[in-house]
């Protein structure tokens, strides 16, 4: 959905911002040719085939010397989010021939992950797939049910669909908070809660609900719902909307928060009461997504999702050498300002949504700025991204392969925003 603020121009720019000229569509496609050519060279031509592990099933988590190695353990996050993404790739017409084998080998390592007695992806498997850590948290959970979701979309496999299916309602049945709505996070295998805080952990603190879990249900609820209207899905998905839109947010300041206690109260602690620009500009265009996918108008969250971007570009955007810092203190100016590989991502796509959704030059700056970074200091010549930069883009780390990081926010970002410049472009030039 194009904003009409865009395509008339303007128009009524928003209260307190700049009045510019739409950026022209010549140059909005150009963004796009760029978006794709990033896509090609740093993250389609790395992963695939090198990060498919051929021998032992799923893929890769680990780079050494240049090349994907075994690690000892796969991840289900990682090997979710690559299944996700081969399975984009595809769908997306990117190297069919490759991206779509690579996904179906990843759909077939993650049904080892799968815990048939209890239901729900266990946390860790050997190489080979036999479990190490069985627990269940749902943040991992999560992206296993966005996977799923993608590669059934791309290969029309019900197996996929009703795994989806499936695994949808063993969360819902045994981690949804009736009470005090949303979901408790961490279990034992057998789904009795983890509340002891020692216990290792994967996201936030032990019996606490977190943003970052409930933000990615929304994402993978989404998608459920979009191949699956089931009324069930459809209350719960209502539910994280207002969850991410208005119960993690502190209207005081204008950011959300990560940690919550389980009814609802804020985790009143220094290091939980920080703003993390990345995941509000995620949260902004992941939520006006889930309101397309319900059929709730995108206007009626414009100047929501435009206030918690707003706070964003004024404390974490660098305008002097582009890109978002990571975090900072309420109200404040970022005190962490490394530059980490995710949070570039969701920039891209996130101040693109918002530039298409307002109008605001500010945010089309800030989508260009933050490219620019991304394509200068982010990139590795050999392909990969950097991890993190230091907020002037020189080096901080080499890290370009790990558990978490592989090419799920990045391939992402960069596939949606060539879309969206070029559905932009064309309604500029009518």
């Amino acid at each position: 959905m194009l904003s009409l603020v865009l395509i008339a121009g303007l128009g009524q720019a928003v209260a307190g911002t700049s009045v510019d000229k739409p950026v022209s569509s010549a140059v909005l496609r150009e963004q796009a040719a760029r978006c794709r050519s990033i896509l090609k060279r740093s993250i389609v031509d790395f992963y695939l085939p090198a990060n498919v592990d051929i021998e032992r099933g799923g893929y890769y988590e680990f780079s050494r010397d240049r090349a994907f190695v075994p690690g000892g353990e796969k991840f289900l996050v990682m090997q979710s989010r690559q299944l996700w993404f081969f399975s984009k790739l595809a769908a997306e017409g990117i190297e069919r021939e490759a991206s779509l084998p690579a996904a179906r080998w990843g759909f077939a390592f993650l049904q080892k992950m799968h815990d048939p007695v209890n239901g729900g992806y266990v946390a860790k498997v050997t190489d080979e797939g036999a479990p190490t850590d069985s627990r269940k948290h749902l943040y991992l959970n999560s992206f296993a049910l966005y996977a799923l979701v993608a590669y059934h979309h791309v290969s029309n496999n019900n197996e996929a669909l009703e795994a989806a299916k499936a695994l949808f309602k063993v969360l819902d049945a045994k981690a949804h908070d009736a009470t005090n709505g949303g979901y408790h996070e961490f279990f034992t295998n057998d789904w009795k809660p983890i509340t002891d805080p020692s216990e290792p952990g994967f996201v936030g603190a032990i019996g606490v609900k977190t943003y970052n879990t409930h933000l990615h249900l929304l994402e993978s609820f989404t998608d459920l719902y979009r191949a699956w209207p089931d009324p069930t899905l459809r209350s719960r998905l209502t539910e994280l909307l207002g969850i991410v839109t208005s119960t993690v947010r502190l209207p005081w300041v204008g950011c959300n928060v990560d940690a919550w206690h389980p009814d609802w109260r804020v985790v009143d602690s220094s290091t939980n009461l920080r703003a993390s620009y990345g995941h509000d500009v995620e949260c902004a265009w992941l939520a006006l997504d889930a309101a397309e996918a319900l059929g709730i108008a995108l206007p009626t969250l414009r100047s929501w999702a435009d206030a918690l971007c707003d706070y964003s570009l004024k404390y974490g955007y660098d305008a002097k050498n582009g890109g978002f810092f990571y975090a900072g203190p309420l109200g404040k100016p970022a005190d962490d300002t490394k530059k980490e590989w995710w949070v570039q991502a969701e920039a891209i796509v996130g101040t693109l949504t918002l530039y298409r959704e307002t109008g605001r030059k500010e945010y089309y700056r800030a989508f260009a700025g933050t490219l620019d970074f991304v394509e200068k200091h982010q990139i590795r010549k050999e392909g990969g991204w950097y991890a993190a930069r230091k907020s002037d883009g020189s080096p901080l780390n080499d890290t370009i392969s790990s558990p978490w990081q592989c090419a799920y926010h990045n391939g992402r970002a960069l596939i949606l925003a060539a879309k969206r410049l070029d559905a932009m472009a064309s309604a500029a030039s009518q």
